[in-house]
């Protein structure tokens, strides 16, 4: 691969050179990837784009660029690849408030082929026999300047992208299934927009949140709010302050008027604030309590029963005659949904899923 581009990109007019370039490959040649400062800072900035099509490989640094605009404009005009992006979707729209036209991504390719190593590195090894390194996974990518050692890790996560995508989409059109991972993908993009415009809105229903009645869901909201202030005070991640896992647990010991403590490594001041976010919960009326946000289940009865483990045996059956993993194929919540109603939970299927499992579209 023969490279074109500066070591980093970090000024308007290095930006506007780069865009000229990327505005003459074709559509859908282009590879991105992002990194970003989440296990460092309260608020993630996006911290590094790295971009490879034909003729090289680049880094951009969004951190030294104030206006990149010209980045956005061309995101939302391209069709490009990227790897795992479902991190990355949710980057785009809190940098930019979009994403690109369309990603392609390489790990649903590999996972409709059937691969069970999925991530970049076991790719690379298999197509390439590259290893590449892991070293720098967690490293402080907001740091400046960018030791080289970082630079070129970055570059290394796209060099080897745009081959193994046109091996990837060879053996997908081979398969016949090129037009399920286009589904699957328009599928990712629209799930992430959708967790964007919802993240703003209590933010606080973490995972795990649906076993607590309104009674803990209030001490939830309050411990988590606590948390959040917490964290942006510091600038820091807030599992730095305590893990969702801790939120959960004291929040089930207050819905069981349970008594509930603040860690010892806890300071005076913090342990105030937290025993401050504890009174102002058991200071609430019960119809201050947030509702429990009820998801319409089928009762559990024999019938119901027999239906999942029909649906889910179709589905196994499936997955192995096309090997694929089962949960790739179809959840075990879709077949649940199945079991229920088969109209409104075939509803919810794309329509290359429908075909494995004989539902007709």
């Amino acid at each position: 691969m023969l490279n074109c581009f500066p070591p980093m990109i970090e000024d308007l007019e290095s930006l506007a050179r780069w865009r000229h370039r990327a505005n003459a490959q074709p559509k859908g040649r282009v590879v991105l990837d992002l990194e970003a400062d989440s296990l460092h800072r309260y608020k993630e900035r996006l911290c590094l784009i790295q971009y490879a099509d034909a003729e090289g490989v680049c880094v951009i640094d969004p951190l030294a660029i104030e206006d990149l605009r010209l980045f956005s404009d061309w995101l939302a005009e391209s069709d490009i690849w990227m790897h795992g992006a479902d991190y990355d979707m949710s980057l785009f729209l809190h940098a930019f408030n979009r994403m690109p036209h369309f990603i392609n991504d390489t790990q649903t390719a590999a996972r409709l082929l059937g691969f069970r190593q999925f991530g970049l590195a076991a790719l690379v090894q298999h197509f390439f026999g590259v290893t590449l390194s892991k070293s720098n996974q967690k490293a402080n990518w907001g740091r400046r300047p960018l030791p080289p050692s970082l630079q070129e890790y970055a570059r290394g996560d796209v060099a080897y992208m745009l081959e193994m995508a046109d091996s990837l989409t060879d053996g997908l059109r081979r398969a016949g299934r090129y037009d399920w991972f286009l589904e699957t993908c328009a599928q990712n993009m629209r799930r992430a927009a959708e967790r964007h415009e919802t993240s703003f809105h209590e933010a606080w229903r973490i995972k795990g949140s649906g076993r607590l009645n309104r009674r803990g869901l209030a001490a939830l909201r309050s411990l988590w709010t606590w948390r959040d202030h917490e964290a942006s005070l510091m600038d820091r991640p807030a599992f730095f302050v305590c893990s969702n896992e801790q939120l959960l647990q004291w929040s089930a010991a207050l819905q069981d008027f349970r008594p509930v403590a603040p860690p010892p490594r806890f300071n005076r001041s913090r342990t105030a604030l937290f025993n401050g976010a504890v009174h102002r919960f058991l200071a609430l009326d019960e119809d201050e309590y947030p509702e429990r946000l009820f998801h319409r289940h089928a009762a559990h009865d024999d019938y119901y029963e027999r239906r999942v483990d029909h649906w889910l045996s179709l589905r196994d059956a499936a997955a192995v005659r096309l090997g694929l993993e089962p949960s790739f194929l179809a959840a075990r919540a879709a077949m649940e949904a199945l079991a229920q109603d088969e109209e409104t939970g075939a509803a919810h299927l794309m329509n290359w899923q429908k075909e494995a499992l004989g539902i007709a579209c």
